[in-house]
This record gives C-alpha cells, sequence and structure tokens, in this order.
C-alpha cells in the first residue's frame, strides 16, 4: 500500500511543489492516470493473490525474532517493490 503512495502523491502534487517531481518515477502525467494505475495494480493483484489465502500457508515454530525479520523483508519490502517491477 505504500506504493501506491509513491504513484499517486507525486502526481498529485507535482505542479503545486516542483520539487515532488523528482519522486514520480513512474512517469505518471496527471493524478487520473496515477490513480488509474493504482487501481488496475489491485485490479491484478488480488485475484492473484486469493489461491495462497485459500490454500493457507504451512506452520514453522521460529522464534518471534526470526518471524519478525522474515515476514518484515517478504511482505514489507516486497510490498514496497513490487508494485515498481509490476
Amino acid at each position: 500500500d505504500v506504493s501506491k503512495y509513491f504513484a499517486i502523491l507525486p502526481a498529485l502534487f507535482a505542479a503545486a511543489i516542483p520539487s515532488m517531481a523528482a519522486l514520480n518515477v513512474m512517469q505518471l502525467s496527471n493524478p487520473r492516470h496515477a490513480v488509474l494505475a493504482a487501481l488496475i495494480f489491485n485490479a491484478l493483484i488480488i485475484p492473484a493473490l486469493i489461491p495462497l489465502a485459500l490454500r493457507g500457508v504451512r506452520f514453522r515454530p521460529s522464534s518471534a525474532t526470526a518471524l519478525l525479520r522474515r515476514n518484515m523483508l517478504m511482505y514489507g519490502v516486497g510490498g514496497v517493490l513490487l508494485p515498481f517491477a509490476a
């Protein structure tokens, strides 16, 4: 969800705050395109994740620290980088 803000906010404020144009890495020309890009991404990724949600994940005993580190790496970093790759 954080990456959607990187898509929408720079396009939204680029005209008012010229320094925000540096954050517009997706080169979206206006806020409509930014919102549409976020909407299309959600429309594609949510159905793709439904089988994973229905199947579930295997339980592996581990410490809280190791589990937190693994989840932050997979879901935190992955959630920020995946939309830019897609």
